[in-house]
């Protein structure tokens, strides 16, 4: 088990190509190395969606904050060709996403925060402008194929009264249409051969063209019967009040076509289950009756929207706010299954019942934590050397061998000690019947199970809290909470934010600063709010049962008992979570010598 990579937060600004639509099929909730898809593979629903490809091109830091969408004229009438390109600006993103979050965000108003990004509404308002383009061009060929098939007709007529061509029986005109003909034939497959076929968008298939197809109003319709739009709850967000720019118009969230269009993907991806199960999409599927300029977008969105949540979670990490960080995993847990809400009991039975039904009873998702040691690391115990192969049972226990070892050898932790060391053995409860049913899956279809396996992504986040405790076991209100460093003993942790100029706090407004500096005033509650780190760790291996987690953290400042508690929550399975508290005795150790001295400038 091992911590997955903590990527920078503020990247570099960039180009984005939307390549226009091509049509191809996906069956979605069985691709990918997700380890979400398997959850609703069970419904065993197979949605035709058109794969959207994305090219992301590293350009300049120095690129202007988008305030509005701009685009070219559409391509009919001798117009322009529509520019599909987008300049993203993710600083500026990020700097709305994190003003825009709170100590009490609730899991649904970050998904509406994140709706409402600028790069995010930037790139589905191109889409909306290329998909007009599109339906522009094929509104213009289908009124000129109704004019040929009109002129037709009449041509019909005179030939019916006798007339015929000048040149009917001249074999040299003859041969002229025919080259003619094969000429045009030979441009066409050249262009196809090239991808510059301007004709292909006809078999493209719109919806309110062509008959019968769904896009984005059908789903429109269908969360409006289900009582989910307008989207819940919106009007109690900070989102309500938000105004964008379109084309010089300034417009609330739910009449600027971009932003709209984000709400709609948000609560048609929370209603998955019911959507993708009813029964005009899955006829539509097989029938390719499916507008590709919705639901190509709505792959793009969905991938795009996870980015941005992991984005979110490190921020409130930074931020040091436990109830954010909490929100925004269970948010996670919300848009990669699709529901509305991971504290309702029905929903947790239906995905436990899910799981058992796919995987076996042993197959819902849990961790056991078993040895756990909290104090000064030492060193590892030797290896053995040489010997047979151990079994995997005599492996687990050289592996509890160790820790015990261990923690007989650690000495107390003093204030003076640069880190202590936080280890667990995880056993991961569901694995054996994970890894049973991803090799039969493959088997099944003729993959070869080692690329499948290989594939295999499982995502968990460990949160750390800590509090001073007296000798009655109550909280010591009197704590500031210092850890590592006596120099910010006594500061909270945004000023020495501040201090440091962290690139995030560059980014937050006064009233960011004043929300989640409020969050940690009341030193009664002060503990049970405040992260005092927060680590993500990988499974990368399906078949790996058990596994150590080994996290290291700073010492308290002052001497005296202190209480940590631990909170493991999953990022793929709904309502798995694990917590637990240990206590470690803190004694005063020898002034360091940084410390002595810095003492004596003062």
């Amino acid at each position: 088990l091992v911590p997955s990579s903590n990527n920078d937060l503020l990247v570099k600004s960039s180009f984005v190509t939307l390549k226009p639509s091509t049509m191809a099929v996906e069956e979605e909730l069985a691709a990918g190395g997700s380890s979400s898809l398997p959850l609703l593979a069970g419904l065993g629903l197979v949605i035709a969606l058109i794969v959207l490809a994305l090219r992301f091109v590293q350009k300049s830091d120095k690129v202007q904050t988008v305030t509005e969408t701009k685009t070219k004229s559409g391509s009919a009438g001798g117009k322009k060709p529509i520019d599909n390109k987008v300049t993203l600006n993710p600083q500026a993103d990020a700097a709305y996403l994190v003003n825009n979050l709170r100590p009490d965000s609730t899991p649904l108003e970050i998904l509406y925060v994140i709706a409402t990004t600028p790069d995010t509404v930037l790139v589905s308002s191109k889409h909306i402008d290329m998909a007009a383009d599109l339906r522009e061009k094929k509104l213009a060929h289908l009124k000129e194929k109704e004019n040929e098939a009109s002129h037709k007709s009449m041509e019909d007529v005179i030939d019916d009264d006798g007339w015929a061509e000048d040149d009917e029986e001249d074999a040299d005109a003859k041969a002229a249409k025919k080259a003619a003909e094969e000429k045009e034939k030979e441009a066409k497959r050249l262009a196809k051969a090239t991808g510059k076929d301007t004709t292909d968008f006809n078999k493209v298939k719109l919806e309110g063209i062509d008959e019968g197809v769904l896009g984005q109003n059908w789903v429109v319709d269908n969360l409006t019967k289900m009582g989910s739009w307008p989207p819940p709850k919106l009007n109690d967000t900070i989102v309500k009040d938000k105004k964008f720019s379109d084309n010089g118009n300034i417009l609330g969230p739910l009449d600027h076509p971009g932003v709209r269009r984000n709400l709609i993907m948000t609560m048609g991806r929370l209603h998955a289950k019911q959507l993708n199960t009813h029964p005009e999409l899955i006829a539509a599927g097989p029938k390719g009756l499916i507008d590709p300029t919705y639901f190509q977008a709505t792959m793009e969105y969905r991938q795009r929207v996870g980015q941005m949540l992991e984005a979110a979670l490190r921020m409130s990490c930074t931020l040091r706010s436990y109830r954010l960080a909490i929100s925004i995993l269970d948010a996670i847990v919300m848009f990669k299954i699709g529901l509305m809400d991971t504290t309702d009991e029905t929903q947790r039975k239906w995905f436990e019942d899910l799981m058992a039904k796919q995987y076996g009873a042993s197959g819902v998702p849990k961790l056991v934590v078993q040895e756990k040691f909290l104090g000064v690391p030492t060193p590892e115990p030797s290896k053995e050397a040489g010997g047979k192969d151990k079994s995997d049972a005599e492996k687990k226990e050289a592996e509890k061998n160790k820790i015990v070892q261990q923690i007989m050898q650690t000495r107390q932790v003093t204030t003076a000690d640069e880190k202590m060391a936080l280890e667990m053995m995880i056993t991961r409860q569901h694995a054996e019947a994970f890894t049973k049913e991803k090799v039969a899956m493959c088997q099944k279809q003729g993959i070869p199970p080692q690329i499948a396996l290989q594939a295999y992504r499982e995502a968990w986040f460990i949160l750390v809290r800590a509090k001073k405790i007296n000798e009655d076991g109550s909280a010591d209100p009197t704590w500031d909470g210092a850890l590592g460093d006596v120099k910010n003993s006594g500061k909270n942790h945004l000023e020495l934010m501040k201090e440091k100029k962290d690139p995030l706090f560059a980014m937050l407004e006064a009233g960011t600063v004043k929300d989640f500096s409020k969050e940690f005033e009341d030193a009664a509650t002060n503990v049970d709010k405040k992260i005092v780190i927060g680590w993500p760790f990988l499974i990368s291996n399906v078949a790996q049962k058990t596994g150590k987690v080994k996290i290291h953290l700073p010492p308290p400042l002052e001497p005296g008992k202190y209480e940590f508690t631990v909170t493991i929550k999953s990022q793929e399975f709904l309502g798995v979570k694990e917590e637990f508290s240990l206590v470690v005795d803190v004694a005063k150790g020898a002034e360091k010598k940084e410390d002595a001295e810095s003492k004596k400038d003062k």
